[in-house]
């Protein structure tokens, strides 16, 4: 059974009067009320019941602990508990549960906070309460934590991204086909080829196989594939055309990523410009 349908008995055997009432005397089925509200204040999280304007007309013993709110929560409003910046999104989502037909359950995130401490993440599960038309149960589940470790690690992946991206160098991840169809390419892409990141990634405008010398693109695409059949790393170099019409030398350093059994996922590695020792052997070669 969960906190809805705990709620629901809760309502019906109380006569939609408030939950914290003792059953009367002659009550059908006394034991069914106190009962089911020791069963919702032994939950972890906050359970709450509202009218059409947002006012708590029950709260379990988790929302005390969660709030610090000791008052008694009938008629008090939920928004006066939420994040300043939070307020607006709970009002839209309680207007739509309003709207007809709405029967299943809404998940939204939102911050409470408290005179004894920060702000803090909620998830909040809201549905109409079965057979107490104008109530909505709610259900906040604490996940704080959660979310402050997913903000830590965005910060941390924006900080290797912008690192990434003031480097000289192309780092790239790739699709294994002739085009080398790129899903991902650093801001380093400008300096290498003279286009911008965004015109190669996903074929947009340009094929990053396009852009390698045809007298070169064979044999890159051979090494390559050699590599990845025996799952090493692999060093090449070779000539791409720039933007701009000349032709640049560039060393590409990658290997593949692999699935468990084998089958090659993508490309992966970094790519930056190369400057080839001029001798007598390489003049005599390019005359």
């Amino acid at each position: 059974m969960n906190a809805l349908s705990l709620l629901t008995g809760l309502f019906r055997s109380n006569g939609n009067t408030a939950a914290t009432s003792q059953p009367s005397e002659g009550d059908s089925m006394p034991f069914i009320q106190p009962n089911l509200t020791a069963v919702l204040d032994s939950l972890s999280d906050a359970v709450l019941v509202l009218d059409p304007v947002g006012h708590l007309q029950y709260a379990n013993r988790a929302w005390q602990r969660l709030t610090g709110d000791e008052r008694p929560p009938t008629g008090r409003l939920f928004s006066d508990y939420l994040h300043p910046e939070d307020r607006s999104n709970w009002q839209q989502r309680l207007v739509a549960l309003e709207a007809p037909g709405i029967s299943d359950t809404r998940t939204t995130w939102l911050r409470l906070t408290s005179p004894e401490q920060d702000a803090r993440w909620f998830e909040i599960r809201l549905q109409p309460l079965d057979g107490q038309p104008g109530l909505t149960s709610a259900t906040l589940c604490d996940i704080h934590a959660q979310v402050q470790s997913e903000q830590r690690m965005k910060a941390s992946h924006r900080g290797l991204s912008d690192m990434v991206d003031r480097l000289p160098v192309m780092v790239y991840r790739s699709r294994n086909d002739r085009d080398w169809t790129m899903e991902y390419i650093s801001e380093g892409c400008y300096d290498i080829t003279g286009y911008e990141a965004a015109d190669i990634v996903e074929l947009r405008k340009h094929a990053y196989g396009s852009l390698i010398h045809p007298n070169d693109a064979t044999r890159v695409w051979e090494q390559v594939q050699e590599a990845l059949h025996l799952r090493r790393s692999f060093e090449i170099e070779y000539r791409l055309f720039h933007a701009d019409g000349h032709i640049r030398h560039v060393i590409e350093k990658g290997c593949g990523v692999h699935t468990s059994d084998g089958a090659i996922l993508a490309v992966e590695g970094v790519i930056f410009a190369h400057e080839p020792q001029v001798t007598d052997l390489t003049r005599r070669r390019a005359s």
